[in-house]
C-alpha cells in the first residue's frame, strides 16, 4: 500500500493555470498532475543528471583507455625495433659457431629479457 502525505500549496496564477491546463489535457486531477509534474522534476530529471555524469565519467574513461592503448603501441614498436637492432649486431653466440642463426639470437634475447626482468 502506498502511503501519501497530504501538502497545501499556494502557487502563483501562472502556476496554477499551467497545471490546470496539464491536468485537463491529461484528464488528471489536480492532486495527480502536481504529483506527476514534481516526481518528473524531483526525481526522472535527477536521474537524467545522474546518468548524464555517469556518461561524462565513462566518456573520460575511454579516452584514457585509448591514449594507453596508443602508447601502448608505441612500446611495442619501441621494443620490436630493438629487438631487430640487437639480432642484427649482437656478436655471435658463445654456444654457436655460425652468427647467422636468428632463432637461437632471439632464444639469447629472450633469455636476456627475463633474467633482467626476473633478476
Amino acid at each position: 500500500m502506498t502511503t501519501r502525505k497530504q501538502l497545501t500549496l499556494h502557487l502563483d496564477d501562472t502556476t496554477a493555470r499551467a497545471l490546470d491546463h496539464e491536468a485537463k489535457l491529461r484528464g488528471l486531477t489536480l492532486s495527480r498532475a502536481a504529483n506527476d509534474a514534481l516526481k518528473r522534476v524531483l526525481i526522472h530529471d535527477r536521474a537524467d543528471a545522474i546518468a548524464d555524469t555517469i556518461k561524462a565519467r565513462l566518456d573520460r574513461l575511454d579516452q584514457r583507455d585509448l591514449a594507453r592503448g596508443r602508447e601502448l603501441i608505441l612500446i611495442k614498436e619501441a621494443l620490436l625495433q630493438f629487438v631487430r637492432l640487437w639480432l642484427t649486431y649482437a656478436g655471435p653466440l658463445e654456444s654457436e659457431e655460425e652468427d647467422s642463426d636468428i632463432d637461437g639470437r632471439f632464444e639469447a634475447y629472450l633469455d636476456a629479457l627475463a633474467e633482467g626482468v626476473t633478476g
